[in-house]
């Protein structure tokens, strides 16, 4: 299992849908993921951490964790089946103590939850994203493959401007009719 990171967020032009690019700790991979508009807006936000007055939903999340007791220790993207990842939440229960760890209770909840998700979280709170090596050995593109992108693309993804990019979503949004 390895560390990931936030590269960048992109437009996929074929299927015209935002695109995550998560890179590999330690390695010239990059793992992309396909994710909803809205998703993507709420990463473009938490990227920028545009403030707001009132909690947005995966601020409310950490704000109910928090009030639980409840820390969440780690992200893990762990599978993918027709061509869906899956990912979960490791959280730990902080009111457990030592003497109850020592005694067997396991402090550790495992919740089941969307990468965008666990992305969203991990940069609002900086907990820390996982990959297993699995997802990285079949999924991840190397850098080096990347060298047959067309050009065009390549400026795109290294010039990308944020406000841009939540243009075009707006746009999108708007053309579905939502």
């Amino acid at each position: 299992m390895k560390r990931a990171t936030v590269k960048a967020l992109v437009l996929d032009k074929v299927s015209n849908s935002p695109v995550v690019l998560l890179g590999i700790e330690n390695t010239d991979k990059i793992l992309p993921i396909w994710v909803g508009a809205c998703e993507a807006s709420i990463m473009a936000i938490a990227i920028e951490k545009v403030p707001f007055d009132r909690p947005l939903t995966h601020d409310l999340i950490t704000d109910i964790l928090m009030e639980l007791n409840l820390k969440i220790e780690r992200f893990v993207i762990h599978s993918i089946k027709d061509n869906v990842f899956y990912a979960k939440i490791v959280l730990k229960d902080m009111s457990v103590s030592e003497q109850e760890i020592t005694d067997g209770l396991n402090p550790y909840l495992e919740i089941d939850a969307r990468p965008s998700d666990c992305i969203i979280l991990s940069l609002k709170t900086g907990a820390p994203l996982y990959v297993t090596n699995d997802i990285i050995a079949s999924e991840a593109i190397s850098l080096d493959e990347t060298q047959n992108l067309d050009e065009g693309f390549k400026q795109f993804i290294e010039n990308l401007d944020i406000n841009e990019f939540r243009k075009l979503l707006d746009e999108g949004n708007l053309q579905q009719g939502e």
